[in-house]
């Protein structure tokens, strides 16, 4: 018996006409998916005919054979309320299996377009609203340590590592290196009679409070 072309196939769509949906659909981008397979990011009460109807009527596009998975989201906390837990809401993915294949278009670059300064302002911009990762938390408390050990042992003038390895295999030093390394065994001089608390007054970046409310105090450096 001859296979029956999908084309061929008796399919029933949806009556019900929308013209004002309150609903959003996104493809998203799977390199490692076949091009007769699509991604969908679909509302929690969304069905299998419902995005079956959407693609033909919107777009004219018959798929088959749609899979839907529902992926929980961690229970997670924020930086205005520490320790208060919750759950995100869900999101739920539809893949299905198109009629005609579909390759997603090659990136274009858009680094004249200031895509890298565009992304710096959005992490600094989450970074000051209080969202913030792991990594980012993590690097914040190494930073603050690197910071106090200076304070607590005077170790703010470094020595330059290429001088130091220049002076432990005996090498000259040019004039700008002596010169470099006088000014500093003078601010290292300086560093051992003065207190901690003037050398962190000193070393201290300006700080502003961005709100006079005690419960929500925000420091920006």
């Amino acid at each position: 018996m001859d296979a029956v072309p999908i084309t061929k196939k008796l399919i029933a769509f949806g009556s019900k006409k929308i013209y004002l949906p309150k609903f959003t659909v996104a493809l998203m981008r799977t390199p490692r998916a076949s091009p007769y397979h699509a991604r969908f990011l679909v509302p929690l009460d969304f069905s299998k005919y419902d995005l079956r109807d959407y693609l033909f009527h919107a777009y004219s596009v018959k798929c088959f054979n749609i899979r839907s998975y529902v992926k929980q989201m961690p229970v997670r906390d924020t930086r205005e309320q520490p320790r208060h837990w919750f759950r995100p809401e869900s999101k739920k993915y539809m893949t299905v299996e198109m009629e005609q294949p579909f390759v997603w278009p090659e990136v274009p670059d858009l680094e004249p377009w200031g895509q890298k300064e565009k992304r710096q302002e959005t992490e600094d911009a989450m970074r000051a609203n209080g969202a913030v990762d792991s990594n980012d938390a993590r690097d914040a408390a190494r930073k603050l340590q690197d910071q106090v050990k200076k304070l607590l042992y005077k170790n703010v003038a470094q020595p330059d590592e290429a001088i130091e390895q220049k002076k432990k295999n005996k090498i000259e030093l040019s004039s700008e290196e002596k010169d470099a390394e006088k000014l500093r065994q003078e601010r290292e001089a300086k560093l051992s009679k003065m207190s901690r608390l003037k050398l962190w007054e000193r070393e201290r970046t300006e700080k502003l409070v961005n709100s006079n409310d005690r419960s929500r105090f925000a420091i920006k450096a």
